[in-house]
């Protein structure tokens, strides 16, 4: 029988910064999962957590490629160190396979830096709002 007839991607929403985030946006439907966590408001994946989903999310894969989905709350809310380090767990535990990453970011937190971090690392899919939006319907809670 031919493998490849039982192979299928499999796309995970990796959320690192839990329901976190700098805006607090009327259309958000994640916002109110900090609720599920009361006496840890800022729930977020640990470095040990990132180590042992990165090496068995690779595992599970029946594909040669490898797409991780960074996604929130605000991923950003994360510092670039955490990020930098779950690139090189999945360099450590990709077997020859493609791994490929995307975020979806509200924009808001973008610097330089994060910014040629990104575009080094071919990040793909920089999805943002926009600011009219913004504008719009949510408030800047770090700001308050």
């Amino acid at each position: 029988m031919d493998a490849r007839l039982y192979s299928f991607p499999l796309y995970v929403m990796v959320k690192p910064a839990g329901s976190h985030c700098n805006l607090a946006c009327e259309y958000c439907y994640y916002l109110e999962k900090k609720k599920l966590y009361p006496n840890e408001p800022k729930m977020v994946m640990s470095d040990e957590l990132l180590e042992k989903f990165t090496q068995e999310f690779i595992e599970a894969q029946t594909m040669n490629q490898v797409c991780f989905q960074w996604h929130g709350g605000e991923p950003l809310m994360r510092p670039l160190s955490f990020y930098k380090k779950a690139l090189q767990l999945q360099k450590r535990y990709a077997r020859g396979r493609q791994i490929d990453n995307t975020i979806q970011t509200n924009g808001t937190l973008l610097n330089k830096e994060w910014a040629e971090f990104l575009a080094g690392e071919d990040f793909l899919n920089h999805l943002f709002y926009g600011f009219r939006l913004y504008d719009a319907c949510c408030t800047n809670v770090c700001a308050e």
